[in-house]
């Protein structure tokens, strides 16, 4: 299997991060970017993306 970055999330919001783990859906590493941002690292699996919308939609 090719990683390509369409088959990565980048989560730096924390909202976001705390509902993909009250979904059960565990991250492959955490980190803290070059400008100093902490970041979660997802597989783009279809539960992932499931979540993003629903997070997009109650903004």
């Amino acid at each position: 299997m090719e990683l390509t970055k369409d088959k990565l999330f980048f989560c730096y919001d924390f909202s976001l991060q705390r509902k993909l783990k009250a979904k059960g859906i565990r991250f492959i590493c955490t980190a803290i970017s070059n400008d100093q941002r902490r970041f979660w690292l997802y597989f783009r699996t279809p539960a992932v993306n499931k979540v993003i919308k629903q997070h997009i939609n109650q903004r």
